[in-house]
């Protein structure tokens, strides 16, 4: 009943810290501009620290209480604060392309020092391979790969939220489906924290998650996918996300954030709406091939995103139907 009571507890406790916190990031200078607005208002960043501290206090009051395993709760919340701090870094000093991938490997090490996979890939028709070392590296990348291929969909108003909170929410069930014996409490408590900040992050956004939470939230995701050897419905859940970074990665051979291009991908017209720039030599982003048919509106972007998801998140659960074959 405890743990119930704390996951309740945490969704309002995160909105008002959420609330608090955003008028001091403000005050301290740390905004952005919110470019798909005709009025271009300025937003306080940094968003991904409340959800940093929420989570981190939340899995510690589990853990104290007995409810979450030391080498869960360790691995989980240092990959997650690892992963958030590389983004703090890059969201305070504006560090390098290559830092944030490199940076996040790191982030892959708390999961292999507590143990907490099993190095064996699963597959539909109970198809499975035991890579023991070859994991492990797959673990640091895994890790790495995840948390930066959300942080390039962080474009328009919650779109990596709401596109983590839909791959959470699948992978909970599936992690439960392929063993009811799984204790996804952790997973569930990230969610609650993200139901509490999700009120000032959607459109129209009160603040910015930042690199910092992006990359939390990547690997989240990727931890979450590990210890509960959900790794393939993961990746078809993510589906929008790989796609946005895979023509990214095709065009620049390495990751980039919209705010390093060099080439106008999509462009605000005086209507409000959003369409394609026009540059040929633009990448395809998941953005520009939603607005090249017709101009939408940043909501409508947003829900049409929301949709790829929950459409990539069906299917990976229709891959569990051939767990009992």
């Amino acid at each position: 009943m405890i743990q119930y009571i704390l996951l309740i507890v945490a969704a309002p406790a995160t909105y008002l810290l959420t609330k608090f916190m955003a008028r001091v990031i403000e005050r301290l200078g740390y905004v952005g501009v919110d470019i798909f607005k005709l009025d271009k208002p300025v937003i306080p960043s940094l968003g991904g620290i409340p959800i940093l501290i929420m989570y981190s206090i939340l899995m510690y009051l589990l853990y104290l209480a007995g409810f979450v395993a030391i080498d869960v709760f360790a691995a989980v919340v240092l990959a997650c604060l690892i992963a958030g701090f590389v983004g703090l870094l890059d969201d305070l000093y504006d560090m390098p392309g290559y830092f944030k991938p490199l940076a996040c490997l790191l982030a892959g090490l708390p999961i292999i020092l507590f143990g907490t996979y099993i190095p064996r890939l699963y597959f539909p028709l109970g198809v499975s391979f035991r890579i023991t070392y070859i994991y492990i590296l797959l673990i640091l990348v895994g890790v790495s790969v995840s948390a930066n291929t959300v942080n390039m969909l962080d474009v328009v108003n919650g779109s990596a939220l709401i596109g983590t909170l839909v791959v959470l929410v699948t992978l909970a069930l599936s992690a439960v489906i392929i063993d009811p014996s799984n204790d996804i409490l952790p997973l569930l408590a990230l969610l609650s924290v993200l139901a509490g900040f999700l009120p000032h992050n959607i459109y129209p956004s009160k603040i910015f998650i930042g690199n910092v939470g992006a990359l939390f939230l990547g690997a989240a995701v990727a931890s979450f996918a590990i210890i509960y050897k959900v790794e393939f419905q993961a990746v078809v859940a993510m589906l929008p996300f790989i796609h946005n970074s895979f023509f990214f990665m095709n065009k620049f051979r390495r990751f980039v954030e919209h705010k390093r291009l060099n080439y106008r991908v999509t462009e605000l017209g005086s209507d409000g709406l959003i369409g394609d720039a026009g540059d040929p030599n633009a990448p395809v982003t998941l953005v520009r091939l939603l607005v090249a048919p017709n101009r939408l509106s940043e909501l409508d972007v947003v829900l049409n995103i929301t949709l790829l998801f929950i459409f990539s998140s069906i299917l990976a659960m229709l891959s569990l139907l051939w767990w009992w074959v």
